[in-house]
């Protein structure tokens, strides 16, 4: 067990935490339209060590009212071949290691 971050209580520990977004905003992070899935994924973050986004590229530019996290809390990107330099760009920048599955 280890202290969650958020809350201070005892959870869990996950090791890789795999999460998908209603949308991915460079300058509102990945967000959702579910509040309840916004605060399950953000209780899930705060034990994780690694957090994985699958995501399509339609997600991209898409912004939900509720954030999940911010773009460094990410650590990997799996996606397709539709995302654009832009986004490959920031997202690298951000220190997200991205993949594209169809490549």
């Amino acid at each position: 067990m280890r202290t969650d971050r958020r809350t201070g209580g005892t959870a869990a520990p996950l090791d890789t935490l795999f999460i998908g977004a209603d949308g991915i905003d460079l300058k509102a992070g990945i967000t959702t339209t579910n509040e309840q899935d916004a605060q399950l994924n953000r209780a899930m973050l705060s034990v994780a060590d690694k957090v994985v986004l699958l995501a399509d590229s339609s997600k991209f530019g898409r912004r939900g009212f509720c954030v999940i996290c911010t773009l460094p809390q990410v650590h990997t990107l799996i996606t397709d071949s539709g995302i654009t330099d832009e986004y490959r760009r920031a997202l690298t920048l951000a220190g997200v290691n991205v993949i594209v599955a169809d490549e």
